[in-house]
């Protein structure tokens, strides 16, 4: 769809996008405890944060693509593990062999999957393009850091409906102010343009359910249980995913064998890293128990770590199974717990 001014699709996607999220964050939303909600809209904040990340990604990639060729375009945004694994390293966290082996084994993934994705071959290239693309990849880095802090207990559609509702509002007004378009315009010439048009309907509701809720929701229900790094990794899939959801669609030709070969080398990479990621912990940790039956898991000297079969909740308190003291927990969820240092005296 490259007659669309590019700011305009991204918004496109990510409106109806958003219709959808919304349905989900409101049954979530009734469900939620009132120190929960009171919680989320003090986290407006970092929700808008990761959607202006959501924003300026989605816009700089579609830009970059239509500025230059599928493959360069592919092979920068698939930046996004580099790029974290750089911060992690700068910021004196610890990262290791398998991790970075990994994480290079899924470049090589990236790669294979983005000349598989390229049909025309390299048609046009652009340096402006490149810059563009690498730019989505460098923000999907604050994105994937914002969305595992918050998601460690706010739930999935609640967390996702406002930070792509903000980024669609802001793409749209992008497109207002940047391009070609009006805001009552049909086709190609409206930021609502694809709601009157029995042409780009189709296009628009494949890319928000397809890439939009089984891909990038999909990816940010991980975010509770995987580092950013693992998911950054996973977000490789998204070529081989939406091959796939379009082939089944039938707007899409079937995904080749490039496609695959290079899914299987970012499943490969992903699964490694998730591996090596826990033994990096476990490692590097002492052992903890709680008295609830819970199983033993990790502890640093100042956090525990309290890995639970059940779903402990924000203020939740646990007590060691050996040792004195109890813990309160800090952030709730599933898997890795993190609870405070010092005793509790209340039950």
């Amino acid at each position: 769809m490259r007659e669309v001014p590019p700011v305009t699709l991204a918004a496109w996607r990510l409106q109806l996008t958003s219709v959808f999220l919304g349905l989900g964050s409101a049954v979530q939303w009734r469900q939620l405890a009132p120190a929960d909600r009171l919680r989320a809209l003090r986290s407006f904040g970092w929700l808008a944060g990761s959607g202006a990340c959501l924003a300026v990604h989605f816009g700089s990639w579609v830009w970059g693509l239509q500025h230059t060729s599928l493959t360069h375009s592919l092979l920068m945004v698939s930046a996004t593990p580099v790029l974290l694994a750089a911060v992690s390293l700068a910021r004196g966290q610890p990262l290791s062999r398998g991790e970075l082996g990994g994480t290079l084994v899924g470049l090589a993934g990236a790669i294979v999957l983005s000349v598989g994705a390229s049909s025309g071959g390299e048609e046009h290239v652009g340096l402006a393009g490149d810059l563009a693309s690498l730019l989505a990849s460098a923000v999907m880095v604050g994105y994937l850091s914002v969305g595992r802090r918050l998601r460690q207990w706010m739930p999935i559609f609640v967390y996702a409906f406002p930070v792509t509702g903000i980024a669609a509002l802001g793409l749209t007004l992008g497109g207002l102010a940047l391009e070609p378009v009006t805001l009552t315009g049909s086709g190609s010439g409206g930021v609502f343009g694809w709601l009157r048009s029995g042409h780009y309907a189709p296009w628009v509701l494949y890319l928000a359910l397809g890439p939009g809720l089984v891909g990038h929701t999909g990816f940010n229900t991980l975010l509770r249980y995987l580092s950013p790094l693992t998911v950054a990794l996973a977000f490789q899939m998204e070529p081989l995913i939406g091959s796939v959801i379009g082939w089944a669609a039938g707007v899409l030709q079937p995904p080749g064998g490039l496609t695959y070969c290079g899914g299987m080398l970012v499943i490969a990479a992903t699964v490694w890293v998730t591996l090596a990621s826990t033994a990096r912990e476990r490692a590097g940790h002492g052992e903890v128990g709680v008295k609830t039956g819970a199983e033993v898991g990790p502890v640093t000297p100042a956090t525990a770590l309290v890995c639970s079969r059940r779903k402990v909740r924000a203020g939740d308190v646990v007590e060691r199974a050996e040792g004195p003291g109890r813990e309160r927990v800090l952030e709730e969820g599933w898997g890795l717990l993190k609870v405070g240092g010092g005793r509790d005296e209340e039950a």
